[in-house]
């Protein structure tokens, strides 16, 4: 592996002398009157060329967490999936800068920033993830051959535009078409046109503008429409109006960026009707956990499963806990029921005995109930040497509530446990039931 310490040196000597480097005048002025954006602006940053702006510590990052045990959890993942009918396809998001290194400016170096070194450690990852057997696809290279006027990225925000969209839409198409079940499904014809241009607000563009005497460049661009093709008659159909789709994607915002018509583009260059999942601020796992813990996906699995994800989101950050999820309710292989009871005089609590319960390291708790409502379950554990554990799981705001939560006994059983009390934000209609379920 790469030696990162001249990487961390480099970046502490930045940090330390940019200042004396700009009082200096060592640094080229702004073109829209910034002043700070490197020591107090947040996010900090710095100003590119033609009006390009870049996060330090998001865009010049050189290395991205990516662990040995990630990647192990997304081939175990797509395994299961795999067995249960669906391909997962996982779309790293490069950078602006890894994009567009072209329009870095010069101070990119105080910062330790090496375009080649940028560009291998983004490969690296794809690298390790194929030989995996992880389909994940490379955003990367069609970007950086890509002709950087197109304006791939905005210059005031980091999302891609419809044109970085479009680009990386053509590059998974391209691998769900070589899959061999793509030939025996039923192919429809899309149609893209262009509409107005469109303005979208952008938190990181107004954050920035605090320090800047100028306007900087609005978040503006073309937007496009995707529609379907009836052949039959030659009239166009509403986008996504089947109930059953072929591709599910899920993802952060810059799949469900109404401008970058991600999703569309998708649909247009493989033939395939695609329903959007995707959440903006549902960080790493808000999406699929929303998608995948949801009876939707569970009755009616996608042939393929698009995970759009950007390079720099850290798959471990929130430790074990939502991969048990995604696996279990992957696999969903549950046995029956166990029996629920009612707390005395408490709608919202839950008794279950587990004295005659044996729960192996490859199982966790499935909890449902038929009210998507529910948002917050708390978990009570009784050990047999009189000890109590708990385990608090919430959805957030922007997540979906599917009504269904799983959730790992294994480390907790320092002891063996004798009971669980479940607890809900509200009374559940209908009740809850809880199983068993491997992964």
């Amino acid at each position: 592996m790469t030696d990162l310490k001249p990487l961390y040196a480099a970046l502490l000597c930045a940090s330390l002398f940019s200042g004396d480097a700009e009082a200096k005048g060592d640094l080229s002025s702004s073109a829209f009157g910034c002043k700070h954006l490197e020591d107090v602006a947040d996010p900090r940053s710095l100003e590119g060329k033609s009006g390009y702006f870049f996060r330090i510590f998001a865009d010049l990052r050189l290395h991205f967490s990516f662990s040995d045990e990630s990647i192990s959890n997304l081939a175990q993942l797509s395994e299961i999936l795999k067995a249960k009918g669906t391909t997962l396809i996982y779309a790293p998001v490069p950078t602006k800068s890894q994009a567009m290194p072209d329009f870095l400016p010069e101070q990119a170096k105080l910062y330790g920033y090496d375009r080649k070194l940028a560009a291998r450690s983004y490969q690296r990852i794809i690298d390790r993830l194929k030989a995996a057997n992880v389909l994940a696809v490379d955003l990367q290279s069609p970007m950086l051959a890509a002709k950087s006027e197109d304006g791939l990225f905005f210059r005031s925000d980091f999302h891609w535009t419809a044109q970085g969209a479009r680009l990386a839409a053509k590059a998974i198409a391209d691998v769900i078409k070589a899959q061999p079940a793509y030939a025996s499904l039923e192919k429809t014809k899309f149609k893209t046109r262009e509409l107005e241009r469109m303005t979208s607000f952008s938190t990181l563009r107004n954050n920035l503008q605090r320090f800047c005497k100028d306007a900087l460049p609005p978040v503006e661009s073309v937007a496009y429409e995707t529609t379907k093709v009836d052949q039959s008659s030659g009239t166009i159909d509403l986008f996504g109006a089947e109930a059953i789709d072929p591709i599910a994607l899920v993802g952060t915002s810059m799949s469900n960026a109404e401008a970058g018509n991600f999703g569309g583009f998708v649909s247009q260059y493989s033939s395939l009707a695609l329903t959007n999942y995707a959440i903006s601020g549902g960080n790493q796992f808000g999406s699929i956990l929303s998608y995948m813990t949801s009876r939707e996906f569970q009755e009616n699995r996608p042939r393929f499963l698009i995970w759009e994800n950007p390079i720099y989101n850290n798959l471990g950050q929130y430790g074990p806990a939502p991969w048990v999820e995604l696996l279990a309710a992957a696999a969903q292989t549950c046995q029956p029921s166990l029996e629920v009871q009612n707390v005395v005089d408490r709608q919202d609590e839950f008794f279950v005995n587990m004295a005659s319960v044996e729960v192996a390291s490859n199982q966790a708790v499935m909890v449902a109930t038929e009210d998507q409502t529910i948002r917050n379950l708390k978990i009570e554990a009784t050990l047999a040497n009189g000890q109590h554990r708990n385990i608090a799981m919430h959805r957030g705001d922007r997540l979906r509530a599917t009504g269904r939560f799983y959730f790992p006994l294994q480390p907790l059983e320092q002891a063996p446990i004798t009971s669980l009390k479940l607890i809900f934000n509200r009374p559940p209609e209908g009740g809850s039931e809880l199983q068993l379920c491997s992964y």
